[in-house]
């Protein structure tokens, strides 16, 4: 146990003593957030700093020695006038000969590295690392130390035990509440004002002005509280916990601020934005059933506003049906979805004033829908109809990103299909585009969108023999990717990482690297089964299925027969479970699953044979079912029908004339006699 938490050391020179001051105060009075507390953790108790000159001896004092010993953190304040001092270098060089050197952090308040550090710290490899700037043009002590709040929180976090980041994390999400807080008090206030108000203007028809004044501050509240923090929040990691935990304080809060508001409309209108971004923000941690819940309320409030003519309850009715689309697609219920997003794009097209922008996102949203259900038709036309409104907007921020998800969707539709010269170029655009768009604004959201669209371009690449493409995209897209899913409450980013690892086994899987492709499926499943755990929802549970299933098939090339056997048994019994409730796409996978492993372990043709047909009728243009239904046909002594559709499918791209040749191979090897055929 340390006897103080900081050591400050510095030149006694009048700023140098100033901030060193400041920063002193600074560290002994913050207060950790209430969730790191709430954990058993402690900031800053007990500082040291020396208020008097050291002796003109080399020797440190005892007092000084001493207090080095027994402290925790070491942070030294640099100027230029610091060098020049022995005694910050000797309190350096006696912390790193205590073998705490990972423990010093200097805080440069003038000057550089090279002109402002001691010479012992300098001998420190990473001390660049924990380097803390709060230089000011003109030595501004109030800047400095404004940049100081949040520089010491490396310091802070150091003492305590946890990581910088999440210390400045939660730090930023308790500013925010302190800022509904005001808002809430503020409302308060306003309710006294307004009692007061009502009795004057009975009285007196002069404070009406007062009244707008009032009612103007309601409106500024409300927009705070429905807009402003739960949207500056949304871009921090593991912050959507919190968000939710506002937006449902928003609830109480707003009907507070409803009862001074002569405008009820407006009011309610700013009541169902709230309990919109709640829904969002629960879909977004996999809680379907309560963000069903809550756009529901919100699409009540909204139409209740379009039974009075209110102006904005059309485009907000058009918005809640999409979104409840959204989450209904999220939870696998696609039929649902669908008729929620012909709604939505409904209304939106009858708005006399309709933004073709968000028309474009519900029609794009419908297409992805579609892709799901399997209705590649539907999906092509939708996402036609919406880069048709694409083609002639200017390229701005929110065009951008809605342009690159219709084209990812759009390019993952053609994927499916075995097009893969068209959804290679139709995917590289969306990356074109998010590039551009990253450009603009740098956000995690954009940045996630990047990836995603990346990780399907490398598989594409793949499938079609691009491997060192491929690849290129592939490590980009990895590194990336599990930067972001550090935030581990974001289920988005938990599915995209898992969906990178399952299509980079893939990738591994079609050039013969099983052993490295078992690595990443195994990868894929442990992610997909954690998130399935927590949601419970069907389409969950069916890529959970699929990522057993590849194991389960990556292992039956390696020769790992009962290895194989047993992941194609688990990930069957988990995708029968749900593919009838995810509709055709599903139901035909699931078929098509059964009948590779009814014939590689079961040898039994015929059943083979039963399932691969029922799936082709399903989704004939579906390259898995298309692959499976001619292995059932060639071991069933339909040879010429099992050469067409292996020939057109090897056709599309080298990736898949490889799957097809090590399938064979991986048969033969197993002890399936099967025919030569000409591919």
């Amino acid at each position: 146990m340390f006897d103080y938490d900081v050591f400050f050391s510095y030149r006694h020179r009048p700023l140098d003593s100033e901030i060193t001051q400041k920063l002193f105060n600074l560290a002994e009075n913050y207060r950790l957030p209430a969730s790191l507390r709430a954990r058993g953790l402690t900031g800053v108790r007990r500082a040291f700093r020396d208020t008097e000159e050291l002796p003109v001896s080399r020797i440190l004092t005892d007092t000084i020695d001493k207090a080095l010993r027994s402290t925790n953190c070491l942070v030294v304040v640099c100027s230029t006038d610091t060098p020049s001092s022995e005694w910050v270098d000797r309190e350096v060089a006696t912390f790193i000969e205590l073998g705490r050197a990972d423990h010093v952090f200097p805080i440069l308040i003038n000057g550089d590295p090279d002109t402002s550090f001691p010479a012992s710290m300098k001998l420190i490899p990473d001390i660049m690392d924990r380097l803390m700037d709060i230089r000011s043009d003109g030595n501004d002590t109030r800047k400095m130390m404004s940049l100081a709040s949040t520089e010491l929180l490396s310091v802070i976090a150091c003492v305590a035990g946890c990581d910088r980041d999440e210390l400045a994390r939660e730090h930023s999400l308790e500013q925010n509440r302190k800022v509904i807080r005001r808002a809430v008090s503020a409302a308060a206030v306003f309710v006294l004002i307004g009692a007061v108000a009502l009795s004057l203007m009975i009285r007196a028809q002069n404070y009406r002005d007062e009244a707008e004044k009032r009612e103007a501050a309601s409106m500024q509240i409300l927009n705070e509280l429905t807009y402003g923090v739960p949207d500056r929040l949304a871009d921090v990691p593991g912050a959507y916990s919190r968000i939710r935990d506002i937006l449902y304080s928003n609830t109480e809060d707003i009907n507070k601020v409803l009862r001074l508001t002569r405008n009820k409309e407006t009011g309610e209108y700013e009541a169902a934005v709230n309990y919109e971004k709640l829904a969002t923000a629960e879909n977004v941690l996999g809680r379907h059933e309560e963000a069903l819940a809550s756009e529901n309320t919100a699409i009540s409030l909204f139409d209740a506003l379009a039974e009075t003519g209110y102006e904005r309850a059309g485009s907000g009715l058009a918005s809640g049906y999409n979104n409840r689309a959204v989450i209904l697609n999220s939870a696998g219920r696609y039929e649902e979805a669908g008729a929620d997003y012909d709604k939505a794009i409904s209304m939106q097209e009858a708005l006399a004033s309709g933004d073709n922008v968000v028309l474009a996102r519900m029609l794009f949203n419908s297409g992805a829908n579609a892709v799901d259900m399997g209705n590649g038709n539907l999906a092509a036309e939708r996402f036609e109809q919406s880069l048709e409104l694409f083609g002639g907007m200017e390229r701005s921020a929110d065009v951008l990103d809605a342009l690159s998800t219709v084209k990812y969707n759009y390019g993952v539709l053609l994927y499916r299909s075995g097009l893969y010269d068209d959804a290679s170029e139709m995917l590289s655009a969306a990356c074109d585009d998010l590039d551009e768009l990253i450009g603009i604004n740098d956000s995690l959201r954009n940045r996630s969108s990047y990836v995603q669209t990346a990780s399907m371009l490398a598989a594409c690449l793949t499938d079609a023999g691009k491997y060192e493409e491929a690849d290129r995209y592939y490590d980009d897209a990895v590194k990336a990717a599990e930067i972001l899913a550090k935030d581990e409450e974001n289920m988005f980013y938990q599915q995209m990482l898992a969906e990178l690892y399952n299509n980079r086994g893939l990738g591994l899987n079609i050039r013969g690297d099983y052993a490295e492709a078992d690595r990443y499926y195994s990868e894929a499943s442990v992610i997909y089964g954690k998130i399935y755990e927590k949601t419970g929802s069907d389409p969950d549970r069916a890529a959970y299925a699929v990522s057993l299933l590849n194991t389960g098939e990556n292992a039956f090339k390696a020769h790992e027969y009962d290895r194989s056997a047993e992941f194609f048994a688990k990930g069957l019994d988990e995708y029968g479970g749900a593919a009838d409730a995810l509709g055709t796409y599903h139901k035909a996978q699931y078929l098509a699953w059964r009948s590779y492993y009814e014939l590689i372990h079961l040898r039994n043709y015929d059943a083979a044979l039963a399932s691969s047909s029922a799936a082709y009728e399903m989704q004939p243009d579906n390259t898995l079912v298309r692959m499976n239904y001619a292995y059932a046909c060639l071991y069933s002594g339909n040879v010429e029908q099992a050469e067409k559709l292996l020939s057109e499918i090897a056709a599309s791209g080298r990736g898949e004339a490889d799957t097809i040749q090590r399938d064979l191979q991986a048969q033969r090897d197993a002890g399936l006699e099967n025919i030569s055929v000409e591919i």
